[in-house]
């Protein structure tokens, strides 16, 4: 297969907004420099097996597990540095029924996690929903063999490094380091286009793994007019080109108005940032009245919806120093000066400028729901780590984000794209964000493109 290849020289300011939203995630200069790489002159060797357009976590996960399976694999990125949306995680790898999960108290089997994602998948492509959770514990596992620190499990699914620090500033340096030690060639600041470009690569299968489209407000504004207008939180380099390069060469789009937005961003003044680790780690949500309106554990979808009915359309975190102390990233937002702080709830009410006797009365409702563990007016089940009982108190306002599309390029089983007829599209595969798949984004990442350049490489010897 021809696909055309671009070598883009990607300005300043591309690569210092990309370090900027690093260092919102958490990470550092360090985290970088473990995964960034340059290539100076137009390569001559451009033939492969298979080749990976995208190196985010749907990327470096197929061409691992590509060469892992004997392919020759060439892994290229338009960015200045690898692991996109991935990278950004702040949270945490979802699965169900890997080892860590299966040898606790109480396990959390794939088919628990089938019947989490199922709520939200509308009951529409169920067949690649179960996939994606029966794949995600053994990739899970996957992941723990490269040397992912995955062994923290919370609320049932959520596998997150054990000090409960950013998912993605160390579970992409892994990645990279086991692309490295396979021998991966890796080029960055390369675009893919079509059909014209500066050299071709020539390979007999191609895994389209470029991302969703959260950072393109065209694409936005066409797919998902719901979120147009807010801000995102995915990676810049999110723009939707895979599923689009599919589309022209005859793939079908569907799902394209499903997405997982981003309940709790904070605009920073240089760009939103999630805080969605703070919600996970004991936080409320409470509206400018003062009052909870929503599960905040809730489906992302229907979460956000709910926070733009609110006034202004924005909500506040309240939290208190326990849910500090349980994550070391909420130290690290603290340190940043993402919360407003404040020794008792009567000032933090004052400084985020909401109703001070409605939050109290809020946080005394709250104290309940943490002594009984029920919630029977929101439902929640999750996340109660902290009665918000000791000073000092924080809080911010946040509002939702575009962060991740689920709507996509159509695939089968061993993710091929297909055209709106059900038949392959010979040699192109999709993965990650790219493909039409319901469920947690580094999931969907990593489990699919897993998938993808296994079922790649199997092509390739069989041709």
């Amino acid at each position: 297969r021809l696909v055309g290849s671009e070598m883009c020289i990607r300005d300043r300011a591309v690569t210092a907004a990309v370090e900027a939203a690093l260092q919102k995630a958490g990470g550092t200069a360090a985290d970088l420099k473990k995964t960034h790489q340059t290539d100076a002159a137009l390569p001559t060797n451009n033939s492969t097996d298979v080749l990976v357009v995208g190196a985010g976590g749907a990327g470096m996960g197929a061409a691992i597990a590509a060469k892992e399976a004997g392919a020759k694999v060439l892994l290229i990125e338009k960015l200045p540095l690898v692991g996109g949306t991935t990278l950004l995680a702040s949270t945490a790898f979802n699965a169900g029924g890997s080892k860590v999960q299966m040898s606790s108290a109480k396990p959390y089997t794939a088919a628990d996690y089938y019947a989490k994602l199922e709520k939200g998948a509308r009951g529409q492509e169920l067949a690649n929903v179960k996939q994606l959770a029966d794949l995600s514990g053994p990739t899970a596992d996957w992941l723990i063999g490269m040397g992912a620190d995955l062994s923290r499990v919370i609320n049932g699914s959520q596998h997150t490094p054990k000090d409960g620090g950013a998912l993605g500033t160390s579970l992409v340096p892994v990645m990279k380091a086991r692309v490295d030690a396979l021998g991966i060639e890796t080029r960055t600041d390369t675009k893919a286009t079509t059909p014209k470009g500066s050299y071709e690569i020539h390979a007999k299968a191609v895994i389209l793994a470029t991302g969703g489209f959260a950072s393109n407000p065209d694409l936005v504004k066409r797919f998902s007019p719901q979120w147009a207008g807010y801000p995102s939180t995915a990676s810049v380099g999110a723009t939707g080109d895979g599923i689009i390069m599919a589309e022209k060469a005859g793939a079908a789009l569907s799902q394209m108005d499903l997405t997982g937005p981003q309940t709790v961003a904070y605009d920073t003044g240089h760009g939103a940032v999630s805080l969605t680790n703070v919600r996970y780690n004991g936080a409320i949500l409470v509206n400018q009245e003062g009052k909870r309106f929503a599960n905040e554990l809730g489906q992302r979808a229907a979460l956000a919806s709910a926070i733009t009915k609110q006034t202004g359309g924005v909500a506040y975190l309240i939290f208190d120093q326990k849910a500090v102390d349980h994550a070391s990233l909420m130290q690290a937002y603290k340190a940043r000066g993402y919360f407003v702080e404040a020794p008792n709830l009567t000032d933090l009410a004052a400084k985020l400028g909401i109703n001070p006797q409605a939050l109290g009365a809020t946080v005394t409702e709250w104290h309940t729901v943490y002594d009984t563990k029920k919630d029977p007016v929101f439902g929640r089940k999750d996340s109660i780590f902290t009665r918000i009982d000791t000073a000092p108190y924080y809080g911010q306002k946040i509002s939702p984000a575009s962060q991740t599309t689920y709507g996509g390029v159509m695939r089968d089983a061993k993710s091929r794209a297909v055209r709106a007829d059900g038949s392959v599209i010979p040699g192109l595969y999709v993965a990650g964000e790219t493909a039409s798949q319901f469920g947690a984004g580094v999931t969907i990442a990593v489990v699919l493109g897993r998938l993808a350049g296994t079922e790649a490489a199997k092509e390739v010897e069989a041709k």
